[in-house]
């Protein structure tokens, strides 16, 4: 599943369509789709997790479509059964290229997690994502 007809040519203006269709493939990749991940992440992908410390120079680290491809997939090893899901339609700012979105993630006991995703897109593709999870207190 890719985006490729959505995405803005270079140093075009991201559009509401396009931000959310990246919102979608980089949802469907935390659900073990790693098909094609080049079409929708920068080649200098990286990730921002907000709230975890102890892995924070680990996931600092990672670069690249074929980096956090392998951080998900290890992940979904050795948490297998997670759904993620996005949370409304993904808030999309054309002007700095940026898409952000509430998820949460179902685990398999039914227990769920939360969190907000911040996607700054270059050249229609995601370039950096900012995380932060948490425990889902109350439902909406």
């Amino acid at each position: 599943m890719t985006s490729t007809s959505t995405q803005p040519a270079a140093g075009a203006t991201l559009t509401r369509a396009a931000g959310i269709a990246l919102f979608d493939r980089w949802t469907a990749l935390w659900n073990g789709d790693f098909s094609d991940p080049e079409s929708f992440l920068a080649p200098g992908f990286r990730i921002c997790f907000g709230n975890d410390p102890e892995r924070g120079a680990v996931t600092d680290a990672v670069r690249g479509p074929a980096g956090i491809a392998g951080l998900v997939a290890a992940f979904r090893e050795e948490k297998p059964g997670l759904r993620f899901t996005v949370d409304g339609t993904p808030l999309v700012d054309a002007g700095p290229g940026q898409a952000a979105c509430r998820w949460y993630v179902t685990l398999p006991d039914g227990a769920q997690k939360s969190g907000i995703d911040l996607l700054e897109v270059v050249d229609g593709r995601i370039a950096v994502v900012w995380s932060v999870t948490g425990p889902r207190r109350f439902a909406v």
